[in-house]
């Protein structure tokens, strides 16, 4: 199941292209001294670059040809510089014009730096230019005039820029061998007059860019064309019959495109092919039995196509092929294919199609890694022969009906590199073994969904490296045993829905990987190097294992017979984001400890026999997006702030005894309620001097509660001060409340000169719940109308900054540096007691969330709106990117916020440097919210601009479908909204994936342009990903939205 999308052209054929242009250019040696016509051009050229390695060695150097990345030649009896290789120097800056001046150059590479701008040059003088590489900067614009004249140019690599033009337009290469233009923004109908042009070509790569029309023309291109890669394009049609005729051609990818119709048996003619990629297209029909002929093929992927009918036979004359990835087709019938002669096989993925009958006994190879035969209709036991495949790290056979769990196990121990083991949706109602060894490298087991009956096996104990464990949806009964808090590396557990008895044990509190971020972190390095994301399904049918993100770190026990009190340790694990204990029955009151696992974002207690109140102190869990305690016995009031603005009532339901603003008001004597005893829990063991007592004690109360609030009072009114926040809801007593002055900062571009303390307080009402505007990860909004009438916004951060004082100051000034019009204006801060405030502009329309997702009078905003605030947004994104070089991590439609005119604005950009100054790496803190956190993360750990990318995609997504990034479907076809893309994209249903109150024939170019833009920032592989620039220049380009 891993992805094996094809690289275009690898570097090292670059590399080798060049090397081979090189030593053609003759036995040229440095001499002493350069031409002084050179020296000059090099200085300037160094002039506007920075950041260099090579730039000091430069300086201290007087002879040219001497330095770092030169290389001076005799040309017309004068020492002329031929040769300049900057590669992966570092630089930064612009392409100096001087470089022209360097007009007897025969190889330039500036390949792989940070160069931008434009090409302010005219290489028509470059008469000997052999090799031009410009590949992997930032340089932008059109370019396709700069480059011609240059009649000698044999390899010209411009690849991953931000170049733009219409492909058609390109010149005349007479001795062009390698021509890549991918990863830019190039646009127009695909021809082929390239090679009418260029007779020599061996390498054509246009793909990653914006080219539409088919393949036809193919017949201009020679024989000698050897790498044609076409993916990632809008191209479309039948591949046409000159294709076949191309027999030199030993690469050709033609994936993520629209190509449509059966394969020729004239494949069979490609006799040279070493790889074949047509995944994500819609070929449909038989793939044709002539694979005989292509015995050098390695690698053939075409998953994600509509292809049909049995594997074709001849596949298994494929001796070196090393990649057979057919997933997500409707192939069907039994996989007889004699696998025994692919002796090189290193991944197999038949998944997702519709082949019957046993699993295939031939397969031996001592080189298969990954093997995918899931979501098939396959039965009978698995072979004893797999036992054989030593070199087996992944192995999914989920949902079939696969039969003798027992004999599965023995045969698979026997795989000693097995890391990953999904079993899910298999052996119904078999018995789980209890005696079974090996597996010592397994981390990931899933045996969910399979209605096992027995025990939880005491040999899992034996495998060290567990990370994953799922054994859901069966019969198994006992108790959970404590030896399972000892799995070191253990971070996701799912024992939900089977029959357990007895309490939670106290050592599942022990989980290291859930106590320590290192620990967690370490256990996510993974040597499959398949990022593998489960999604529960709460029908039953079984967890989903796809590739996409992470897997949440969680404790999932839900639906069992578990009793007793959960353990105050519990708030130890502050790793986990996920803990659900519902459909229990758990006894006691709920540890306020909960409130110290600061990632929790899923707490579900419900349908248990909890009693006492909720700890107040969860309004400091500020990523929880889902708490239930429904069905319980609780009482008291509902803590309020934080994230408890947005639960909704069924959360607290059959609770009789909680109160408050969410379900109904709190009278006096609930507000502080200790939690119920079992024993004193009825009225009727009271006797009558109790109850007196306890009515005088509440009146007495009261009267000293009346007493102190008219005190309060009267000491405010005259001395006209506004004391320490007094808000509608409860807040815990931090013991590191001390007093501490009060300090109002405004920085010079506020539009609240003379705002003090006393202002701002008043303004928000003491910072009451009705001034509530916002709520998110770092805290609560408030809005505030300051006296002179501007109204402003202002932000209560939730929780320990983090910094001292004077550190603090220096991070929120360097943020209020950071101006934009498309970012949210920082114009001061507060600090007041141990709160800390920070002052913003207003934006009157809300967040994008809101009219995207939450307006109920139907209003919704048009095609012109929501493209000019996909610009606007993406603008104020690549200024962060550019200017204060911030990554945001938390780019969302919450965190786009609109003034009156609609115009975006980015919010929350530099909060988590401020929140948590020490934290450079994403560990399990990842600031970020699911369904926008980038799928490299789990494994990299570390924030990137080209993150913010991929969660700036998703906005798109959204503002092109009016679908929230998760569960945006029902039923067991849910999925997230970036696969739910894609599936409609593959089965060319492209027009369902828009809202319907935006699709317009009329806006159709546009909604296409921008799904493609969006598609092109979701890739999974970073590195493929454009930066915010290139998008902006997309975005930009699409239509001419006035400034309102």
């Amino acid at each position: 199941m891993v992805i094996w999308e094809f690289l275009p052209m690898s570097s090292l054929c670059w590399v080798f292209l060049a090397y081979l242009f090189c030593t053609s250019l003759s036995l040229e040696t440095p001499v002493q001294t350069c031409h002084p016509y050179d020296l000059l051009a090099l200085k300037e050229i160094a002039g506007n670059l920075t950041d260099g390695v090579i730039l000091s060695a430069w300086s201290n150097e007087p002879n040219c040809c001497k330095w770092d990345g030169v290389v001076c030649g005799n040309v017309s009896a004068q020492s002329r510089v031929i040769r300049l290789n900057l590669s992966r120097k570092g630089l930064r800056g612009v392409v100096s014009q001087s470089l022209e001046r360097l007009d007897q150059l025969k190889l330039l590479d500036l390949s792989h730096n940070h160069l931008e701008g434009g090409l302010p040059l005219d290489l028509s003088k470059w008469k000997q230019l052999e090799v031009l590489d410009l590949s992997h900067n930032v340089l932008l614009g059109p370019v396709l005039r700069v480059f011609d004249g240059l009649k000698s140019i044999h390899s010209l690599n411009i690849s991953s820029n931000l170049f733009t033009g219409n492909f058609s337009e390109f010149g005349e290469f007479p001795n062009l061998v390698a021509f890549n233009i991918s990863n830019n923004s190039f646009t127009g109908s695909f021809k082929f007059e390239i090679c009418s042009f260029s007779k020599k070509l061996k390498v054509l790569d246009i793909s990653l860019n914006h080219l539409t029309g088919d393949l036809g023309g193919l017949d201009n291109c020679s024989s000698l064309l050897q790498q044609l890669h076409v993916d990632s394009n809008d191209l479309g049609g039948h591949l046409p019959d000159s294709l076949y005729s191309m027999t030199s051609l030993e690469q050709l990818s033609l994936s993520a495109n629209n190509f449509s119709g059966q394969l020729s048996p004239q494949l069979s003619k490609l006799s040279k092919l070493k790889s074949l990629i047509l995944s994500g297209n819609r070929f449909h029909g038989f793939l044709p039995n002539v694979f005989g002929n292509l015995t050098l093929l390695e690698q053939l992927a075409a998953h994600s196509n509509r292809f049909s009918g049995p594997l074709p036979s001849t596949i298994s004359y494929l001796s070196v092929l090393r990649v057979l990835d057919l997933r997500n087709n409707s192939l069907s019938g039994p996989v007889d294919l004699d696998f025994s002669k692919l002796t090189s096989l290193c991944t197999l993925d038949l998944a997702t199609n519709h082949f019957k009958g046993n699993l295939p006994v031939s397969l031996s190879s001592r080189e298969l890694k990954i093997l995918s035969l899931a979501k098939n209709e396959f039965t009978g036991p698995i072979p004893e022969n797999y036992a054989n495949l030593s070199s087996l790290v992944f192995l999914s056979l989920s949902n079939n009906s696969l039969s003798n769990l027992s004999g599965a196990l023995s045969v698979l121990q026997h795989c000693r590199n097995l890391s990953t083991l999904i079993l899910t949706r298999n052996f119904r109602g078999e018995e789980i073994p209890k005696n079974v060894s090996g597996f010592e490298n397994l981390m990931i087991f899933a045996l969910g969904n399979c209605g096992l009956d027995g025990r939880i096996p005491i040999w899992l104990y034996n495998c060290s490296k567990l990370q994953v464990l799922d054994l859901s949806w069966n019969h198994l009964d006992g108790e959970i045993p404590p030896w399972i808090g000892e799995m070191e590396k253990l971070f996701y557990l799912d024992f939900s829905n089977n029959s357990l008895t007895g309490e939670i044990p106290r050592n599942l509190t022990d989980l290291k990987s859930l106590i320590s971020p290192h620990n967690y972190a370490s256990s996510l390095n993974s040597p499959t190097g398949i990022p593998l994301f489960v999604k529960r399904n709460q029908s039953g049918s079984g967890l989903q294992y796809n590739q996409a993100s992470s897997f949440p770190p969680s404790i999932l026990l839900s639906n069992n017979r578990l009793n007793g009190t959960i353990w105050p340790e519990i708030g130890r694990l502050k790793q986990l984001h996920v803990l659900d204990l519902s459909k229990n029955n758990i006894t006691g009151t709920i540890p306020s400890s909960i409130s110290n696992m600061g990632n929790l974002e899923v707490l579900d207690l419900s349908c248990n026999d909890l009693n006492g109140s909720i700890p107040a102190s969860f309004n400091k869990l500020t990523f929880l997006s889902k708490f239930n305690v429904a069905n319980n016995h609780l009482q008291g009031a509902i803590p309020t702030g934080g994230q408890f603005l947005s639960f909704p009532n069924s959360s607290f339901e059959g609770n009789p005894g909680l109160c408050g603003k969410i379900i109904s008001p709190c009278a006096a004597s609930n507000l502080d309620l200790r939690p119920a005893s079992p024993l004193a829990s009825s009225s009727s063991r009271l006797g009558r001097g109790g109850i007196i007592g306890i009515t005088i004690s509440i009146g007495v109360g009261i009267s000293l509660l009346l007493a102190i609030v008219l005190l309060r009072v009267s000491r405010r009114d005259a001395g006209h001060q506004i004391g320490d926040f007094e808000e509608d809801f409860s807040r815990p007593p931090r013991s590191s409340d001390t007093f501490v002055p009060s300090r109002l900062v405004l920085f010079q571009n506020s539009d609240c000169k003379e705002l003090t303390v006393a202002d701002l307080l008043k303004s928000t009402n003491n910072f009451n719940q009705s001034n509530i505007v916002g709520c998110g990860g770092f805290g609560l909004v408030y809005k505030a109308e300051l006296p002179n009438g501007i109204k402003t916004a202002i932000k209560r951060l939730s929780g320990d900054c983090g910094q001292m004082e004077r550190e603090f100051q220096a991070e929120v000034e360097a943020l209020s540096r950071a101006q934009h019009k498309n970012l949210v204006s920082l114009q001061g801060y507060c600090q007041h007691g141990s709160d800390r405030l920070l002052i913003y502009s207003y934006m009157e329309n809300g967040s994008l969330d809101y009219w995207l997702h939450e307006r109920v009078d139907g209003s919704s905003l048009t095609w012109d709106i929501r493209l000019k605030i996909a610009q606007g947004a993406a603008r104020g994104l690549a200024y962060l990117h550019k200017e204060p070089n911030i990554v945001h991590r938390d780019i969302k439609t919450s965190n786009i916020l609109l003034n009156e005119r609609f115009e975006a604005h980015l919010a929350d950009f530099g909060l988590s440097r401020l929140l948590r100054p020490y934290d450079t790496h994403v560990t399990t803190d990842l600031v970020g919210t699911l369904g926008y956190i980038p799928p490299e993360y789990s494994q990299t750990l570390t924030a990137t601009f080209r993150g913010d990318v991929y969660s700036f995609g998703v906005v798109l997504l959204e503002l092109l479908t009016g679908k929230r990034p998760v569960e945006v479907c029902r039923g067991k076809n849910c999925r997230d909204l970036v696969s739910w893309v894609f599936q409609l994209k593959s089965e060319n249903r492209v027009e369902e994936i828009f809202d319907t109150s935006i699709w317009d024939s009329s806006y159709e170019k546009q909604l296409l342009e921008v799904l493609s833009i969006a598609c092109q920032c979701i890739v999974q592989d970073p590195r493929q990903r454009p930066s915010i620039d290139q998008v902006v220049l997309w975005l930009e380009a699409i239509g001419s939205v006035k400034e309102r």
